[in-house]
């Protein structure tokens, strides 16, 4: 497949992405909760709808030969009801639909700007999604912390990516601490998975169009999950150990400054 045969590829799958959203935003999410009163009995209909046609829009991308997904081998999902924190780094655009295709029934944290988009924004209301402030200030941090506690209390399986943006080209950005303190808080463990993009498609800056010549090989990698406990050397530690951890899954330079001892909270690798 020549290289400009391949953008109109990627062009198509954009486009079928965005009629995949429509046609599941505006005709097959209101025939899927029709007759369903019950709220919590709505968001999980929707989150197990978009679950499914996640899996099916990276199968098409395997089918034109864009995208070979490789799926975790080992996939310790949380039981119905038990509440969870899934975190990730973020190293493209379709993370979100990689890792909804994975685990169903999915509670992510997202951007609350995205929230009011005529098709994203329908998908993520009608999913419960959580919208996280844009600002920075720690008024904006509490706000999305008391949200993901609301969440966790009520059963949900959060995805968070700590970073809060793309992750740089080879590179993992500081993560910040509200979801591990909303998994502290509660109780609810922490399922941590590697992200790997090769080459790299869709990370931030990067155009639609820059493609390669060949195949994505998009992985999911699942890390022992961690069970928090408050106490263990506080979040900060537990972050702090999480973080190395990614640096050294991914082949990252890691300064030794950044080296800390694992916290009790954390399972031995």
């Amino acid at each position: 497949m020549t290289r400009a045969f391949r953008t109109v590829v990627v062009g198509i799958c954009y486009l079928v992405f965005g009629g995949f959203g429509a046609v599941i935003a505006y005709v097959l999410l209101p025939l899927r909760t029709m007759g369903v009163r019950d709220p919590e009995a709505r968001v999980l209909a929707a989150q197990d709808l978009l679950h499914t046609w996640s899996r099916r829009y990276l199968a098409f991308t395997r089918l034109v030969g864009i995208i070979h997904p490789h799926y975790p081998t080992q996939l310790a999902l949380p039981e119905p009801g038990e509440p969870a924190v899934v975190v990730a780094n973020h190293p493209s655009l379709l993370d979100v639909v990689f890792i909804m295709g994975v685990i169903p029934r999915l509670t992510y944290v997202a951007k609350q700007a995205w929230m009011t988009s005529p098709l994203v924004g329908r998908l993520l209301n009608a999913c419960g999604h959580i919208a996280a402030p844009c600002g920075k200030t720690p008024a904006d941090g509490a706000i999305a912390l008391e949200r993901m506690i609301d969440a966790l209390r009520a059963g949900r399986t959060l995805l968070v990516f700590p970073e809060g943006t793309r992750s740089p080209r080879h590179g993992l950005w500081p993560m910040h601490r509200g979801a591990f303190e909303a998994a502290v808080r509660t109780g609810a463990p922490i399922m941590p998975y590697v992200m790997e993009v090769e080459p790299a498609m869709l990370r931030k800056g990067q155009p639609w169009h820059d493609i390669s010549d060949r195949p994505i090989e998009y992985r999911m990698r699942a890390l022992e999950p961690i069970v928090p406990e408050r106490g263990a050397g506080g979040t900060k530690a537990l972050v702090a150990a999480l973080e190395a951890r990614y640096r050294r899954e991914l082949g990252l330079v890691e300064d030794a400054a950044t080296e800390v001892a694992t916290p009790a909270a954390e399972a031995a690798p």
